[in-house]
């Protein structure tokens, strides 16, 4: 008799201690969606301009003499293209960028560029639309000044990159300024030689498009984790104050 009263207590105890496992791992599991869901809910969007931001451009026959070297090095490097007539150069870190920034944010692109020069950029940088898909807006649909009224997003939860303040004279508050990118010589560049001709570039590590990232890294974590922060645009530095990364 003992015996079946002490099986029956050993069967009891394994039964609770297998419940409460159960118990732990579904708390666990709706824990996760439960944040996942609330993740959803806050997802951020990301709005990229193209030109001296993630790239600078220039049509082949606009070269320096000094510049032409790169003609021979667009068959091999990584980070350079002759698409057409233009040269394309990517900002460092650009792939890195895009890659991290993906995890984080729904991305677009605005651009008062045409869109077939918006498709001939994408198809360097994002040749199978995993980054941005068909959110891409440019001139066509925007041609004197850049709106997020375009933008198929809640404006609180917007975060724009562009080089260029004055685009935006409606969404100031939702920029991010960044450094303007110039690889290639412009016509307006008569006393100092460029990155180009001067074979360097932007550090991969310390400039702007890096530093860029690591403020949307910030920005994004409190977002998601501060309840009483709503608005991203509180998080965004004035560029009326001329900050820029």
């Amino acid at each position: 008799m003992d015996d079946i009263v002490n099986r029956l207590e050993q069967c009891c105890l394994a039964y609770e201690a297998k419940t409460a496992r159960f118990i732990k791992s579904e708390l666990a599991r709706l824990s996760h969606k439960k944040k996942k869901k609330k993740q959803k809910k806050k997802k951020l969007h990301l709005v990229l301009d193209l030109d001296h931001t993630l790239i600078h451009s220039r049509l082949v026959s606009d070269l320096s003499i000094q510049e032409k070297y790169l003609l021979e090095e667009a068959k091999t490097r990584q980070d350079l293209w002759r698409c057409n007539e233009y040269m394309i150069k990517l900002r460092p870190c650009v792939h890195e960028f895009l890659l991290e920034a993906n995890k984080l944010f729904t991305m677009h692109v605005y651009t008062m560029a045409s869109s077939s020069y918006a498709e001939t950029v994408l198809r360097c940088i994002d040749p199978d639309q995993v980054y941005f898909g068909n959110r891409v807006i440019a001139r066509e649909a925007s041609p004197y000044f850049k709106t997020l009224d375009l933008v198929q997003a809640d404006k609180r939860k917007v975060v724009i990159v562009d080089d260029t303040v004055d685009v935006w004279p409606y969404d100031e508050r939702n920029l991010l300024h960044i450094t303007r990118y110039k690889y290639f010589r412009d016509d307006d560049d008569t006393m100092s030689e460029s990155y180009a001709e001067e074979k360097k570039d932007e550090s991969r590590r310390r400039g702007s498009l890096a530093n860029v990232f690591r403020f949307l890294q910030d920005a994004h974590k409190r977002f998601q984790e501060e309840l009483g922060v709503k608005d991203v645009r509180l998080l965004i530095p004035d560029p009326c104050k001329q900050y820029c990364f």
